[in-house]
């Protein structure tokens, strides 16, 4: 057999072939920037979705608030029947233009309400879903870094805003970034239309973004987590995400060194991350995340090959576009016998061993059907002109034959084709039911106890976000070819943005304002407290500025909240200890209760010392509690120690709330001169708190002649649980309840003298 005479200007070099490669994955950068923006507003809709839901719980019981909640987060389940009527193309287009749509009059309306917001959210997953199934043709990395990427212009957006989504914001510059961010929306949606596939392949992998995006809500991806369980200030825990961004980026441009067969030790990674996260406060917490961050990523990026079936084609970002030139192993043939000038070359991948039902060099040979031992998808056996190749032998230049090499792809078996409507609507099903399984139970279990702890349900989301990938391994080829450019390529154009983006929390830092200026005596101190229902009005709306506005209003020298949300779903992921003490220009001191995002806070203009915090007894639960204590410096030089809690909030717990009480007393009551202030749960005349009364405390409101005012709920009072108590060398005066709707609760203000 006559060799073959190969051109060496039709072969490249590995610098042409990176170059090829380094472009044509940059062109495909819209498509990975797509789906960044999609995730942008999918994660920000599922924030905004809690407080309408918190609403319908507080109107009808949190029962009823599970049925809505649960039939809400179906719907992403009908993204099945609409690809079965439009197509993935066009349903992917129509997905995103709705969304951009609804976005924008949810930014128009003053509130969002229940539709608009639920709808939005539930838009956004459907969305989602579509969208991860185009950019994962360009392959399973594209896909990994356009979450990652989504999730980190996320973090900044919060952190630019103070973690008030501007969903929930008036004003100009919200409305700017709306526009901005829509717009950016539909140029990529223009961008990349072109390049949808009419029907996606396997998708159903695509249902554990729902598990995923429920860790990124509670931890992966909110500042509010790192900073309250890490102990940092806001910026600061937004740089550690940002710096955690480029770690999972890098991961994921090194996800080939990693054989399959070890994917179940990163998903032990991320389980074990998210323990740590969740159970180790302080510096192990920061760590944790970091970790937890990158084996989220990884598993990521082996998703899409989870539920491929065997057979199918494996694709890779960077090496897939660099190789379609120069394949290693590949059968370089003219294609018409002409001068060398006006050669045309064709390349076939060797991708395994040729069958025997191949022929060897007709020009009409058939393709190797799946399952007959060729190649995945099938391989032409093509021949050159009066010339014919060996299944097992090729030519080399030079003449000569030499043996094809053998790949290590295992040989393909059928594959069973499923309509691809029902395979979207298993991953709209599985986004919205593995989001919202996680975080209601989550969130309401503080109101219908579990039979375990409720930490157990961010584990049970981490092993869902493992099990496709740790699982169904097997069902794609375990090697890809490795790409002649592993630092460049698709990741090159886009991994800059989370450094870029690092930008944000250094201007925070720059910008901090300035500290407030008391407006203490010598003897005595301006007091509010006020139980903050996690930062959500009577609206169902989330407006940490009105309640900055009712404080300011009081000239407050010391402040103590109950019900401070830091990233709490239902209270829309704000860190409302972090935007007010910026806002108001006061430090605080944090006193972390239930899972460590809920508490209570001391602010104060005045210099505080004596810093104390601690659990208070558990009981009957469902919800663990806290106390804060400090002691303000008074510009005389006299110390008032200041105390509060947030008790147990069951009417029958009573020998819970007694408990709780004796041991609040014993921290603060021997402290004199000392105020005790905070949402009780108790009413006048009951036993709780004649232990305050035995305990020589008064009651600010009863002392000032205010007993018969009332302060929850606010849209129709009937309840007394919040209080004020001082010691018997301290007096009050102008004493008031301020009506003010941005909680369930009004503030109590009065006046503290010491003497």
């Amino acid at each position: 057999m006559p060799a073959m005479d190969v051109p060496a200007s039709t072969s490249p070099g590995p610098a042409a072939a990176a170059e090829s490669g380094g472009s044509a994955a940059a062109g495909r950068a819209p498509l990975v920037a797509l789906l960044a923006v999609v995730t942008v507003f999918a994660v920000e809709g599922l924030r905004t979705s809690g407080p309408p839901l918190d609403h319908v719980a507080g109107a009808g019981g949190v029962a009823v608030a599970a049925l809505v909640a649960l039939l809400v987060y179906l719907i992403p389940v009908l993204v099945g029947p609409l690809v079965g009527w439009l197509g993935a193309r066009r349903a992917t287009s129509a997905a995103v233009l709705l969304l951009v749509g609804l976005r924008l009059l949810e930014q128009a309306v003053p509130t969002p309400g229940f539709g608009t917001a639920l709808a939005t959210t539930v838009v956004g997953l459907g969305a989602l879903v579509l969208v991860s199934a185009q950019v994962v043709r360009i392959g399973r990395r594209g896909f990994a870094l356009g979450i990652v990427l989504g999730g980190a212009l996320d973090v900044a957006v919060r952190s630019a805003f103070g973690s008030w989504d501007p969903a929930w914001r008036p004003g100009l510059l919200p409305w700017l970034y709306t526009v901005v961010v829509c717009a950016l929306l539909v140029v990529l949606l223009a961008r990349t239309a072109r390049t949808f596939a009419p029907a996606a392949g396997e998708v159903r992998s695509f249902a554990v973004l729902g598990p995923y995006l429920a860790l990124y809500v509670l931890i992966l991806g909110s500042p509010a987590f790192v900073a309250s369980q890490g102990g940092l200030g806001a910026p600061w825990a937004t740089v550690l995400l940002l710096f955690g961004v480029l770690l999972a980026i890098e991961a994921i441009g090194r996800d080939r060194r990693l054989p399959g067969r070890y994917l179940w030790i990163v998903g032990l990674v991320l389980l074990g991350a998210v323990a740590a996260a969740l159970y180790l406060p302080g510096v192990p917490a920061l760590i944790a995340v970091l970790v937890g961050q990158v084996a989220a990523a990884l598993l990521l990026a082996r998703l899409p090959a989870a539920y491929r079936p065997v057979g199918a084609p494996v694709e890779d970002d960077d090496a897939r576009a660099a190789t379609e030139t120069h394949r290693p192993g590949s059968t370089v043939r003219p294609a018409s016998t002409g001068s060398a000038a006006r050669t045309s070359v064709r390349i076939e991948r060797s991708t395994g061993p040729r069958t025997e039902a191949e022929p060897d060099g007709s020009s009409g040979g058939r393709r190797a059907e799946p399952g007959s031992g060729g190649s995945p998808g099938g391989r032409r056996a093509d021949s050159g002109s009066g010339g014919s190749s060996s299944g097992r032998r090729v030519g080399v230049p030079g003449g000569g034959m030499r043996p094809r090499p053998r790949s290590s792809v295992p040989p393909t078996s059928p594959v069973r084709r499923r309509t691809p409507a029902l395979g979207f609507a298993a991953a709209g099903l599985g986004a919205g039911l593995g989001f919202v399984l996680v975080v209601l139970l989550y969130q309401a279990s503080y109101d219908l106890p579990l039979p375990f702890d409720n930490r157990f349900l961010p584990l049970a989301g981490a092993v869902l976000v493992a099990l496709p990938a740790v699982l169904g391994y097997r069902s794609t080829v375990d090697t890809e070819p490795a790409s002649p450019d592993r630092r460049g390529g698709l990741l090159a154009p886009l991994a800059g943005v989370p450094a870029v983006l690092l930008i944000v929390p250094v201007v925070l830092l720059l910008t901090t304002p300035a500290p407030a200026h008391p407006s203490a005596t010598a003897d005595s101190v301006r007091l509010v407290t006020w139980n903050l229902h996690y930062g959500v009005n009577d609206d169902a709306a989330v407006d940490p500025a009105a309640i900055a506005a009712t404080l300011r209003s009081q000239h407050p020298d010391v402040i103590v909240l109950q019900e401070v949300n830091r990233g709490w779903p239902i209270g829309g992921g704000t860190d409302l200890a972090e935007w007010l003490s910026r806002a108001l220009g006061m430090p605080y001191v944090w006193s972390p209760a239930a899972d460590g995002q809920f508490g209570n806070v001391i602010m104060s203009s005045l210099p505080m010392s004596q810093v104390r915090t601690g659990p208070l007894p558990y009981g009957q639960g469902p919800q663990r509690r806290s106390y804060a204590r400090a002691t303000v410096q008074l510009p005389g030089g006299h110390g008032l120690t200041v105390c509060t809690a947030h008790l147990q909030n069951i009417t029958e717990h009573h020998a819970t709330r007694d408990a709780e009480i004796d041991t609040l007393l014993g921290h603060c009551a021997g402290h004199a001169p000392v105020v005790v202030a905070g949402d009780f749960n108790s009413m006048p005349g009951w036993p709780e708190i004649a232990k305050f009364d035995r305990a020589g405390l008064v009651s600010a409101q009863d002392s000032t002649g205010h007993a018969g005012e009332l302060t929850s709920p606010t849209d129709t009072p009937k309840y007394r649980p919040d209080w004020i108590f001082g010691s018997d060398d301290v007096s009050f005066n102008d004493f008031r309840i301020v009506h003010s709707t941005a909680s369930d609760h009004f503030p109590l203000a009065t006046t503290v003298r010491l003497g």
